[in-house]
């Protein structure tokens, strides 16, 4: 039993979790999720309100509202649905407002992003300025994004049902194609994009098996509904948000293990040195190679 334990421990998933469980990632996905959950529903208003700009189509907005839910739990989907419907019926100043909370929740969600994955990587920040561009770039990767899925769900949906049941499939690849994007884009110093893939290979899947998921966590927390539907949404989701901010981290440990120390510049990049000594960074270094027992 004890040299089972020992294999175990020397093995590469266990030690991407001793790295983990070393790195006190956990505290920082608290602290991500917390960042994600106050920034999520004015960053889904600017969303909607400059597709609303850019498309003067209802069935097409109401296409976007419904892919951009679905990023989140099935439980989640008709209170927050009934929130931002409730929110779009009130144009003009409001609209203005939820382009500029786009503007200001976005680069301030990815700005506290680059925060947790440089103590992971070992990077140091960018500069205020260098960081809110980084975080625009961002936003604007998700806009794109966001005008895609909706292309993709309305040829899926004039094809028949036949490839709906790739729905699964192709979410999971957005995913991970998302994951190395911000691996790649968002820490200071990073890694080139085939080097992150193993993390956000292991993100994304870890990310949609979750989200499947999560209709039976919803069964589980039933008995919430009894304190109001409003408790119930804050509840599933911020359940939902610090998975996904542990699964972040957790495929940042893995690059991180696996690639060394980052020597590649991230988006608008600060010049110089920005490789810093971080507890993830020593948690990482002390667990990657070949362990002997």
């Amino acid at each position: 039993m004890k040299a089972l334990l020992g294999r175990l421990k020397n093995s590469f998933p266990g030690r991407l979790a001793k790295a983990y469980g070393e790195s006190k990632a956990g505290n920082y996905a608290a602290g991500l999720a917390f960042n994600a959950f106050m920034t999520m529903f004015p960053l889904m208003l600017g969303l909607l309100a400059i597709l609303g700009l850019v498309i003067n189509n209802s069935h097409v907005r109401d296409q976007a509202m419904s892919t951009l839910l679905g990023i989140f739990p099935a439980d989640a989907g008709k209170e927050l649905s009934a929130a931002l419907k409730g929110v779009q019926q009130h144009s003009g100043l409001l609209g203005l407002i939820s382009v500029v909370g786009l503007l200001w929740s976005g680069t301030g969600l990815f700005a506290g992003m680059e925060f947790a994955l440089g103590e992971m990587f070992g990077a140091k920040q960018r500069d205020m300025v260098r960081q809110r561009l980084m975080a625009l770039v961002m936003v604007a990767i998700f806009l794109v994004a966001m005008l895609l899925a909706v292309v993709s769900n309305s040829a899926v949906a004039a094809t028949g049902s036949g490839l709906k049941l790739l729905g699964p499939v192709l979410s999971t690849v957005v995913l991970i194609v998302m994951m190395a994007l911000i691996y790649r884009i968002v820490p200071n110093r990073t890694f080139s994009f085939t080097q992150v893939l193993p993390g956000a290979l292991l993100a994304g899947i870890l990310m949609e098996v979750v989200t499947l998921a999560f209709p039976l966590y919803g069964k589980l927390v039933h008995g919430f509904n009894s304190y109001g539907a409003t408790f119930a949404l804050f509840f599933l989701l911020a359940t939902w948000l610090l998975f996904i901010s542990q699964f972040i981290l957790l495929g940042a440990v893995l690059n991180r293990m696996a690639m060394g120390a980052p020597d590649t510049g991230g988006a608008v990049a600060s010049p110089g040195e920005a490789r810093e000594e971080t507890r993830g960074a020593r948690a990482a270094e002390q667990v990657s190679g070949p362990q002997t027992s």
